[in-house]
């Protein structure tokens, strides 16, 4: 009796050895599922494409496969793996892709991406951002076998932030304002504008403009300024003011008029009492969105500047490009709904792109959002876990070495701190 007892519970234990164990890459699978299933169910008729990107390819592989697994058990009509980005996915007639980029740090490991309806409409936008993804595990044995050393690429992405105090920084622009051939960092407040220089380490105050004079008449329902460098010259402009300040490289600060937006060939004015733009009081006509909250234009690409893109945010929360002048540019624009209230454009050596900043979680810090001017605007690097919330974007050759970068104004409120973040 004591031996049949043994012998069965030696073939259980064999049975119970021989079920697969449900690890930590399934969880992280299951989470990824629990955050796109919403945006994916219950329309089941839909043809999903699944595109993982990270350095390691087994672990893509892997996961990618264990998503997929997931989305055919709750009855989409297919859903197969993909390797390339919306424009790719809509021309193989998708309507959905879900897209995840890897990448681990600080021991964990960490899947951000998006789900993308996929429009092959000539009336409607071509993509329209469903849903933010961001899942995070720590590593463990399991995660760790998949990662060998890896090597960065030439090329690929990076970000570092550099403290500047406390400065409540809500616009930013980069140019040549001393004539020393480099260019400064310039943040516009609601009272003064500020200059900062790159020494190799560090961003150091080299100036302050101070923005005052009347009163606005009205305050509108937020804080909003303005400020641009152009060849030499700072123009600035808060809404605690009715003018604004011109402060040419070399002679007397003047009074300005209207507000100003990086790259734009326009001059706008805020209605009474509000903290978006209407495009009916910018001249020249630019063929702006009906209303915004910020605009910038492409300065530095191969482009001629009447053919230069521009971007737009508008209050809805949507992402509004051009890729062309309006006269040359007939048409819709690209859209991505989702989005941040802060817009930058940058032309690097590897291609044109623009920057927004993203809100991830209600009460969590932003991220920084960068996306290639192209159709579809397909994400190409995304900075999740900043310290703060971003409240201004920027694009310039900060640190001198011929290559453009983007700039986020950063904010910690509760901190008091400003961090200026640069990504190249």
């Amino acid at each position: 009796m004591v031996v049949r007892r043994i012998g069965w519970l030696f073939a259980l234990a064999l049975l119970t050895a021989a079920e697969p164990s449900r690890g930590t890459l399934d969880a992280f699978a299951d989470a990824v599922v629990e955050k796109a299933r919403p945006h994916l169910v219950p329309a089941r008729d839909l043809d999903v494409a699944v595109a993982v990107a990270g350095s390691w390819p087994r672990l893509g592989d892997d996961l990618a496969a264990l998503v997929i697994a997931r989305l055919r058990k709750l009855g989409l009509r297919s859903v197969t793996r993909g390797d390339g980005d919306a424009a790719w996915a809509r021309a193989a007639g998708y309507e959905r892709l879900v897209r995840l980029d890897l990448d681990v740090g600080g021991g964990r490991l960490r899947a951000s991406g998006s789900v993308v309806a996929l429009s092959a409409s000539p009336w409607t936008a071509p993509t329209e951002l469903r849903a933010h993804l961001y899942v995070e595990t720590p590593l463990d044995a399991e995660l760790r076998a998949y990662l060998p050393p890896v090597t960065t690429p030439p090329g690929r992405w990076q970000a570092r932030g550099v403290p500047v105090g406390d400065v409540d920084v809500l616009a930013l622009d980069v140019g040549d304002v001393d004539g020393d051939g480099r260019a400064e960092v310039v943040g516009a407040t609601a009272t003064e504008a500020i200059v900062w220089g790159w020494d190799g380490a560090r961003l150091t105050e080299r100036r302050r403009f101070p923005l005052g004079g009347r009163p606005a008449a009205t305050m509108p329902r937020a804080p909003v300024a303005t400020v641009v460098v152009d060849r030499g010259a700072v123009t600035a402009r808060s809404s605690l003011y009715a003018d604004g300040l011109y402060a040419p490289a070399r002679g007397k600060t003047i009074v300005a008029r209207g507000w100003s937006f990086p790259g734009v060939a326009a001059t706008c004015e805020l209605p009474a009492g509000v903290d978006v733009f209407a495009a009916a009081g910018c001249t020249p006509a630019t063929g702006l969105p009906e209303h915004f909250w910020t605009v910038a234009g492409l300065r530095g690409g191969a482009r001629p500047a009447r053919a230069a893109p521009m971007a737009a945010i508008d209050p809805a929360g949507t992402l509004w490009v051009s890729l062309g002048a309006p006269a040359l540019a007939p048409a819709m624009p690209l859209t991505v709904r989702g989005v941040g209230a802060q817009v930058a454009l940058v032309a690097l050596d590897r291609g044109e792109f623009v920057a927004t900043s993203e809100p991830v979680q209600p009460g969590e810090a932003d991220a920084i959002v960068v996306r290639a001017l192209a159709a579809g605007l397909p994400v190409a690097y995304r900075a999740d876990r900043l310290p703060g919330n971003v409240r201004a974007l920027a694009a310039g050759d900060v640190d001198g070495d011929g290559r453009a970068e983007l700039v986020a104004a950063v904010r910690d409120r509760a901190a008091r701190r400003t961090e200026l973040w640069m990504v190249n």
